[in-house]
């Protein structure tokens, strides 16, 4: 009557214990990144294969170029631009320093094959000869209220240039004989009516110049 009670069993006494002693496994820490990244053993580059860069980072070329020139670090040296990339998409260093390389290269080139609707392509001749040309059309204070700074100024008679409007210029100096032709390609001009005002603008800068060396 008065015997020990049967101990009644937890409810969990039927699930599979771990034999003492041995530690559980830890399980690998998940990569970062929405995927895991092929990451190559060769130097990073400026022309990763597009379907590799599709794959691992989930973009095409063009979408990182615009993202990147969208951004607050369009214009800043490569570890700003890897820096933005793997804080605000998680991508893996070898990928973000190639794709930093990748925009690098495109920001210094012409873009003559840019979409026709957002590219206004002049040629025009001033009277004088390169150095002076490009000495003229490097004061930054001939561009008005708009001129943000030089994006890239390079001694090879090419100028690139950056607008408060976020478009941008890249000038190209030929020697013609005594005078120098100028190749004019402003990018990013969203609309009609902002290809209207850069061609009025770039043609009234070009006859002020033309008057001024002629005098």
């Amino acid at each position: 009557m008065f015997g020990r009670k049967k101990k009644i069993g937890d409810i969990f006494d039927d699930l599979p214990k771990a034999p003492e002693g041995v530690t559980p496994a830890v399980s690998e820490p998940r990569r970062s990144g929405k995927r895991a990244m092929l990451i190559p053993d060769t130097p990073y580059t400026d022309d990763p294969a597009a379907d590799l860069l599709l794959a691992n980072t989930g973009k095409q070329r063009e979408d990182w170029l615009e993202i990147l020139f969208a951004s607050a670090v369009r214009e800043g040296r490569q570890s700003e631009l890897v820096n933005f990339l793997q804080s605000n998409y998680r991508v893996q260093k070898w990928w973000a320093n190639s794709i930093a390389l990748m925009y690098l290269k495109w920001r210094s080139q012409s873009k003559s094959v840019a979409a026709e609707e957002k590219l206004l392509r002049l040629t025009a001749s001033i009277p004088t000869g390169v150095g002076l040309s490009y000495n003229l059309f490097s004061a930054g204070s001939i561009y008005g209220d708009n001129f943000n700074r030089f994006l890239k100024l390079q001694p090879d008679e090419k100028i690139v240039l950056t607008f408060n409007d976020q478009t941008r210029v890249s000038i190209i100096f030929e020697a013609v004989g005594v005078n120098t032709s100028l190749i004019i390609e402003h990018e990013f001009l969203n609309d009609a009516t902002k290809i209207r005002e850069a061609k009025k603008y770039w043609q009234q800068l070009i006859n002020k110049l033309v008057e001024q060396v002629s005098r």
